[in-house]
């Protein structure tokens, strides 16, 4: 999505048969099948936008390592590993802040860990998962999270796996939980893919709050159309509808706040202030901070930061095309029941 061409090489094979991850057993109850090893890296990917995987490296023969050793600070979960039945884990120091957390990982990364299913531990109740449909404001609005002081992160890559193998639900949620709890963040902003397995990543957690992001439908589309290779309105129009689904599948079992680009682009300190205490977090953002941020691009440095786009005009016609297509295929019971905006 977005100029992310590659496709997953994993194989289902196994999913079905996941174990739940283990809870409150004595470390001397861990066989050898739950053991951990930790791998020097011979060669990673060069290709940065790529969904990660566990074919991302080739490693050199592992050495066990003591189960805590999935705790240390610099350790942070990158993917799993379907066929192994295994979630690969990262040492990869001083990528707080990333713009993106699986392209630092994957950059800096100075060893993985594979750690089997079993062996991991119970979910966070709580986290803030962040979903929306992209091109729609979700990095400012993690960004001034993260100012403001919220533990935020940005995209960690082994939640999208859920919308390759959502068939597998109970399982998907028990080592997404698993996974999670090794992310030392509170606040997690998801891929725009996620929406396509919203209630099988929010399903990981007993309590979590969710907010959606939305953005105005024909600025989305021509934002989406800049960093896309070879879009169509029809192409671009069916994206959005599968996304918004995400929303209509999480108004059914959560109480999911709904934002809007238009409302926090400014990044007003009140609108921040009263969505971060929706979240339950005391974090709050000065007009100090705010001013700073906007001052910034939120994406700067990445292949979608304004720099990078900036030689890709605006699309008048590509606009009106896609309002067409939109106005055929929009879910208008959706939109009117929930009064969305810009839809």
């Amino acid at each position: 999505m977005f100029g992310c061409e590659k496709n997953w090489t994993e194989s289902s094979e196994g999913v079905d048969r996941l174990p739940k991850p283990a809870s409150g057993r004595l470390l001397s109850e861990f066989n050898c099948k739950m053991s951990l090893t930790e791998h020097a890296i011979r060669f990673r990917t060069a290709d940065r936008m790529s969904f990660s995987q566990a074919t991302d490296f080739i490693l050199e023969n592992g050495r066990p390592v003591d189960r805590r050793r999935m705790f240390d600070s610099d350790i942070s979960p990158y993917c799993f590993d379907f066929a192994d039945q295994k979630l690969l884990c990262v040492s990869a120091p001083d990528i707080v802040g990333a713009t993106f957390f699986y392209q630092a990982q994957r950059e800096r990364a100075r060893s993985v860990i594979k750690v089997p299913f079993e062996a991991l531990p119970e979910a966070p109740e709580s986290p803030t998962l962040l979903f929306s449909i992209g091109r729609c404001g979700s990095t400012l609005l993690h960004k001034a999270f993260e100012a403001a002081g919220v533990r935020s992160v940005s995209e960690p890559d082994y939640f999208p796996q859920a919308a390759v193998y959502k068939a597998y639900e109970p399982a998907l949620r028990s080592i997404i939980g698993g996974a999670t709890r090794l992310l030392p963040y509170t606040a997690i902003k998801l891929r725009a893919e996620c929406s396509n397995a919203a209630l099988v990543i929010a399903g990981a957690f007993r309590a979590p709050n969710v907010i959606f992001i939305l953005r105005n439908a024909v600025d989305w589309a021509a934002s989406a159309q800049r960093v896309s290779y070879n879009p169509t309105p029809q192409g671009i129009a069916a994206l959005l509808r599968i996304l918004i689904s995400g929303l209509d599948n999480l108004r059914s079992r959560y109480d999911v706040r709904i934002c809007y680009y238009e409302d926090f682009r400014d990044l007003s300190r009140d609108y921040l202030n009263a969505l971060l205490a929706w979240i339950g977090s005391d974090a709050r953002i000065t007009q100090g901070m705010a001013a700073e941020l906007a001052g910034k691009d939120a994406q700067q440095g990445s292949v979608v930061s304004q720099v990078s786009v900036k030689n890709v005009p605006d699309d008048p016609d590509f606009r009106e095309a896609f309002r067409r297509e939109w106005h055929k295929v929009r879910p208008l019971t959706l939109i009117e029941q929930l009064e969305l905006r810009g839809l």
